[in-house]
């Protein structure tokens, strides 16, 4: 007899046992004393009357625990990708904890669905509207509107937050797990209470939700004067920083196996310090500096098209991806085309965004909600990214 599917409440009232005693008691406590998170809880937000929608730059996977923190004492939902559901165990977890998944860069009308009826019970949402987490400790502003038309819709008022440190204590081009341990503090830097949320219109309450939400770690680690120390600091640096500053070559730079990337072509190496700066011969930089330059670059050059040889994987079911198909991608401005035994072609002026693990491969949705893998050398990801970027600009 087959095993029948358990349904699930999705966005229900998060449960005792999961989300308070185990979650807020026991595993937040327990990974904020290994990773150094130093939040108390915020007491205006415990004291006020929902429907309230909770924000926060995406630093890391460190933020829930430290968004758990500032607002512990109070039963919230998450709303998280989706692709964090596909783990049998943690994808019940979740559910029963009452965080709700949501499609990355696509349109999800059931996620927005379970987003209201959490609203209507005068219940907190959490949500980290950049959909991504920071690639070189520098906010993302191009998302949509949507918290903005939740807002308004619902009446909630909505609780700016940000996260300092967890970027720099787990950078999401470093492979594995591997905390560097300096701190991890987090405050709401704006309320925009629910009189306010109703005076303004969406595009203006969306223009103070961007800007309040705009954050640089860089400059809040230089300022504060911290340190983040580990071995190995500088690998995976390589797959954002794809191209030499010195000579302006692509996919030169190689991690030479402890704090520094070196390129093969000039021999400049790079340094990257605890404190998040980078040297090379006399001059010192960061990695959202370097990652600005390098998409004034893919802007500036007459980039025909770039071409590589990729795998492709579909989802199988919710919980894992199988190898359908091996050929060669094509990036240029506007498309993203496949060539194999099933050519595929995606218009990009049309993309929301793209999922990307950096050093390993990219996901795309299509229009019908289909979730596609391209796996490819990792170093070029972020070169697809950009360049895919460029039809939205």
């Amino acid at each position: 007899m087959s095993r029948q599917k358990r349904q699930y409440d999705i966005g229900c009232v998060p449960s005792t046992f999961w989300f308070s005693f185990v979650g807020s008691n026991i595993l937040v406590p327990i990974i904020a004393l290994a990773a150094k998170i130093r939040v108390k809880p915020d007491k205006r937000f415990l004291g006020d009357d929902g429907p309230i929608i909770v924000i926060a730059n995406h630093e890391s996977f460190l933020d829930p625990m430290v968004t758990s923190r500032l607002t512990h004492g109070r039963k919230v939902n998450f709303v998280c990708g989706e692709f964090l559901f596909r783990k049998h165990f943690w994808g019940h977890v979740f559910k029963l904890g009452g965080a709700i998944p949501k499609k990355q860069f696509a349109v999800d009308t059931v996620a927005v669905k379970v987003m209201m009826k959490v609203m209507k019970r005068g219940g907190v949402l959490v949500i980290y509207p950049e959909a991504t987490r920071h690639v070189d400790g520098h906010s993302v502003s191009d998302f949509d509107d949507g918290v903005a038309k939740l807002a308004k819709k619902a009446g909630a008022s909505v609780y700016v937050q940000h996260i300092h440190g967890a970027y720099m204590t787990m950078p999401r081009w470093s492979p594995g797990i591997r905390l560097r341990r300096g701190g991890i503090t987090s405050e709401f830097v704006r309320v925009i209470s629910k009189d306010e949320v109703s005076s303004l219109s969406v595009p203006e309450l969306d223009a103070l939700i961007k800007d309040s939400i705009d954050y640089d770690e860089n400059e809040w680690v230089a300022g504060k004067g911290l340190r983040y120390g580990s071995r190995k600091l500088a690998r995976g640096l390589n797959n954002i920083a794809y191209r030499c500053l010195k000579c302006g070559c692509c996919f030169t730079l190689k991690w030479d196996g402890n704090n520094s990337i070196s390129c093969c072509k000039c021999g400049t190496s790079y340094e990257y310090r605890p404190d998040g700066t980078i040297r090379y011969d006399d001059a010192v930089t960061d990695l959202h500096k370097w990652t600005e330059w390098e998409r004034m670059k893919v802007e500036e050059d007459d980039l025909t098209a770039l071409s590589v040889e990729c795998e492709v994987y579909k989802e199988a079911d919710q919980f894992t991806f199988e190898k359908t198909d091996e050929g060669t991608l094509i990036v240029r401005k506007g498309e993203i085309s496949f060539s194999g035994s099933t050519p595929l072609v995606f218009d990009t002026s049309k993309l929301r965004g793209m999922v990307c693990n950096y050093g390993s491969h990219f996901e795309i949705y299509d229009s019908k909600g289909g979730l596609t893998r391209f796996v490819v050398p990792g170093d070029k990801v972020l070169l697809i990214q950009q360049i895919a970027e460029l039809s939205h600009e």
